[in-house]
């Protein structure tokens, strides 16, 4: 016997055993009373194999992957030029500091010091490795483009250029 609950159309397992347990047990209340009951084990090996499916993702990564994603679509709407066709070279230092006081500038989390071609940048220390905010080192980077080559904006006046 199969049975639909309201109209989602699931399909009950208890309907579906029943008639199996019954025969094999010879007592439908004691099929009824062995299908209605989970051992917390099973309970907790279904959670795990969900977890394991949906991906657990941290919300760091989130974060950056929602930010580069709103910058895309903001340097997206500019407009195309498919001549365009430069190329550069710039000379920088870059010194990773762990707290945003020794960037030399009060509450910045980064600076660019021209002529001497240094940024400094706050970074995190992570499973060994140092991490960085892709974000602000870009930044950081097109100020030294900016100074070192001329034709690049300053990404603190990206505004005048619609972005």
């Amino acid at each position: 016997m199969v049975s639909i609950i309201g109209n989602s159309r699931e399909v009950r397992a208890m309907d579906i055993a029943l008639p199996l347990l019954s025969h094999s047990l010879g007592n439908s209340e004691r099929a009824v009373r062995a299908v209605g009951r989970r051992p917390l084990w099973f309970c907790f090996l279904i959670v795990l194999i969900a977890g394991l499916f949906t991906g657990c993702v941290p919300a760091a990564t989130i974060a950056r992957m929602d930010g580069f994603n709103a910058q895309w679509r903001g340097f997206a709407s500019l407009p195309s030029d498919p001549s365009l066709s430069y190329e550069t070279e710039i000379k920088v230092k870059v010194i990773v500091v762990g707290d945003s006081s020794q960037t030399r500038y009060p509450g910045a989390v980064a600076t660019y010091s021209h002529p001497d071609g240094i940024i400094r940048i706050m970074g995190k220390m992570v499973n060994g490795k140092i991490v960085l905010c892709p974000a602000v080192l870009g930044h950081e980077i097109q100020h030294a483009l900016q100074y070192q080559d001329g034709q690049f904006v300053n990404p603190d006046r990206m505004e005048e250029y619609g972005y």
